[in-house]
């Protein structure tokens, strides 16, 4: 039901808080060299540590922004930013609070606008720690436009103004659509998707944001996760449909991760008594594709669970309550 599960020491909870060690430092020296959050940087990651990925996806998890209630009409901006306000008081990575080193995006409304831009410059400043060190942070928000500068692109954030970009480099632009693709394809778009991005940024020199490493993080227009502009329809079916569900989240561990790899569902319903599951068949043809769905249907059949199967070359199938 969850990637997390695959993390040892990287993330630990207890009465106290949770404690995430991220596999990147947040403290950096001046003119140090890039690296991209990934595991030939970083070995550990994906358990001893936490990656860009996993740590968005243990946000949006912790704020419960994984389920959706067929009670509710809708969920905007503000009720996302509301939602993960709650979790990151108890977070502590590294040694700072989450409160601190991450910063949510607030949802715009005019008579608030000068005091957003002010704790954004505020954030900012509180990367620039002295002449030796900088202290890098995190920015999440849903990207809004890519705009072209000098050195590369702008990121323009939904909910936040044009003044305060996060610069984004040719060589990371690339390696973001590389590595996400599904978030930034064409069918991502006309299906209605968002894009939910958590950039990993340092202060430059002349104060502006600059993005060391991103994640970039695929939902439907209600910020329901989802791997695909396929799940993107599914989850509004889901929602139209009257259903209630929860979509789990990989982390990092996924793509070498037995339990994630082989019977990880693409959705859950909550709203019987028994969970069904739910899958996305999209890649219809592949061998190493139709090896893993052969696996997954035959631990479906062992657990006798009840499953709700659409192939993306066919018709929607019915998701009616089962009596």
């Amino acid at each position: 039901m969850t990637g997390q599960a695959a993390y040892e020491s990287a993330i630990r909870e207890t009465d106290a808080g949770v404690s995430i060690r991220f596999a990147a430092p947040l403290i950096s020296t001046p003119g140090q060299h890039w690296e991209a959050v990934d595991q030939v940087a970083y070995p550990g990651l994906g358990r001893r540590s936490v990656g860009l990925l996993g740590l968005l996806h243990y946000l949006w998890e912790s704020a419960r922004l994984v389920a959706w209630s067929a009670q509710w009409r809708w969920r905007n901006w503000a009720m996302v930013s509301k939602a993960l306000a709650g979790p990151r008081s108890d977070i502590t990575i590294g040694r700072f609070s989450a409160e601190d080193v991450v910063y949510v995006v607030p949802p715009y409304r005019a008579e608030v606008a000068e005091a957003n831009l002010m704790a954004f410059d505020t954030f900012m400043g509180s990367l620039d720690v002295d002449s030796n060190r900088i202290r890098r942070g995190f920015i999440l928000g849903e990207l809004k436009a890519v705009h072209l500068s000098t050195y590369g692109v702008r990121y323009q954030l939904a909910q936040q103004t044009r003044r305060r970009q996060v610069f984004v480099s040719d060589q990371l632009e690339a390696r973001l659509h590389s590595s996400f693709r599904s978030a930034f394809s064409l069918a991502a778009s006309e299906a209605g998707g968002r894009r939910i991005v958590l950039l990993y940024v340092e202060r430059s020199a002349g104060g502006f944001a600059r993005a060391v490493d991103a994640a970039v993080m695929l939902t439907n227009s209600d910020y329901v996760p989802a791997d695909s502009s396929y799940e993107v329809r599914m989850a509004d079916a889901l929602k139209a449909a009257g259903r209630s569900f929860v979509k789990p989240l990989a982390f990092d561990a996924a793509a070498g991760d037995a339990v994630t790899s082989v019977v990880f569902p693409d959705f859950v319903l909550t709203d019987e008594v028994t969970p069904t599951y739910v899958e996305v068949w999209g890649l219809p043809g592949r061998e190493e594709y139709e090896r893993r769905k052969a696996e997954k249907l035959a631990h479906y059949t062992r657990s006798a669970a009840r499953l709700i199967e659409w192939t993306v070359t066919g018709p929607m199938p019915s998701l009616e309550w089962e009596r």
